[in-house]
């Protein structure tokens, strides 16, 4: 993508050159990306279980100025039909080992950015527990081998649980369970070792402590959620392990069930076991060889469940493998995606035993995208 044309066009259509400035004289940076998908869904009807479509728009912009960054990201999503921010911070570098940041920001939860390499996640990522975003403030410190992070958030992104159309999978009020996040509190560790020759070991704890307003009763809840996590590099090979357990304790007018709760995003509502754990574990190959057009390919498989504490509760997994590679500015997913009783797999729910198709699912995902 051509980043001078409308500098260059406003310029002409001015008659001078004053504003007929090359792109990297722009006190920021723009990313984005434009990105086609096929996916064939086995347990749809025919008639729609194949098929292409564009699938989203991504603009993006960064910067510094003294001791000061930024950045910020905001999608247009066709295949669902909605737009979303996913992330706006400013940060203040208050020396070499420590930074806060501030604005809709990304958790300090679990493994760190990602606990995936997949173009789907894990099923934390839909527990809210990966890639997920809120607005408050954070803190990043790091001492020697040690990185901390601490954080404070004072709601979701948009401070509306009825408003579906996110990016990170938040409490939602769908008009029965009507619940909604109002503060919440993080606290992560990572400790980064050299336990073998060409090998990196971070070994990490996670922490988060929330209230959670319901709607009807206007009285508080709360959540608590701790993970533990590991993530080894050896040469061409890492693998990636992850522990979370989460309890809610809903504040629900009398009568109504407290084993399950509603989330949302990409503009639709679901329900998950209110109380559970979830187990992840990721093996992943960076391949070696140099290929005349090819670059970065990676391959992967990556398995994560999500379980229901109680009677309610039902397996939910999701079993993914796949490879990814680019070339030049097009970036390429290729996944194979098992799903069982997940909601993102064709299933009612996460973690809970919800009826409806819980048998093992099958989807076949190509996303293509140019990044820039």
């Amino acid at each position: 993508m051509n980043r001078q044309l409308p500098l260059l066009s406003l310029a002409a259509l001015l008659g001078t050159n004053s504003l007929a400035v090359q792109a990297d004289e722009l006190p920021f940076t723009l990313s984005g990306h434009v990105r086609v998908n096929y996916g064939h869904q086995d347990w749809q009807l025919p008639e729609i279980r194949d098929g292409f479509e564009f699938e989203s728009i991504k603009l993006g912009v960064a910067g510094e100025s003294d001791q000061f960054s930024y950045k910020a990201e905001y999608r247009w999503y066709e295949n669902t039909d909605f737009d979303t921010i996913r992330f706006a911070e400013l940060t203040y570098h208050w020396d070499e080992s420590t930074d806060i940041t501030a604005g809709i920001t990304q958790t300090p939860f679990g493994l760190q950015p990602f606990g995936s390499n997949n173009f789907w996640f894990s099923v934390n990522y839909y527990l809210g527990f990966e890639d997920d975003y809120e607005a408050g403030i954070k803190i990043n410190h790091d001492y020697g081998n040690w990185d901390f992070q601490a954080a404070y958030f004072m709601n979701d992104e948009y401070n509306d649980a009825a408003e579906f159309g996110r990016y990170s999978f938040d409490v939602a009020d769908d008009g029965e369970f009507r619940n909604q996040e109002d503060g919440q509190y993080n606290l992560r560790a990572n400790y980064t070792a050299k336990l073998l020759p060409r090998s990196t070991t971070d070994i990490g704890v996670s922490y988060q402590y929330g209230d959670i307003l319901n709607l009807d009763t206007l009285e508080e809840g709360d959540m608590t959620a701790y993970a533990v996590h590991v993530r080894h590099q050896q040469g061409d090979f890492k693998v990636e392990l992850q522990y979370i357990d989460y309890e809610y304790d809903l504040a629900a007018p009398e009568g109504q069930a407290t084993d399950r709760i509603s989330l949302s995003a990409f503009t639709f509502p679901f329900l998950a076991a209110a109380d559970g754990s979830t187990y992840s574990a990721n093996l992943v190959y960076s391949v070696p060889y140099k290929f005349t057009r090819i670059n970065s390919l990676t391959c992967y498989t990556e398995y994560s469940v999500a379980q229901g504490d109680e009677a309610s509760g039902r397996d939910s997994s999701q079993w993914i493998n796949g490879c990814s590679f680019g070339w030049d500015k097009l970036f390429v997913y290729v996944d194979s995606i098992q799903g069982k009783n997940m909601w993102f797999s064709g299933g009612p729910g996460v973690g809970l035993d919800l009826g409806g198709r819980q048998e093992t699912t099958h989807r076949l995902n190509i996303n293509l995208g140019i990044y820039f």
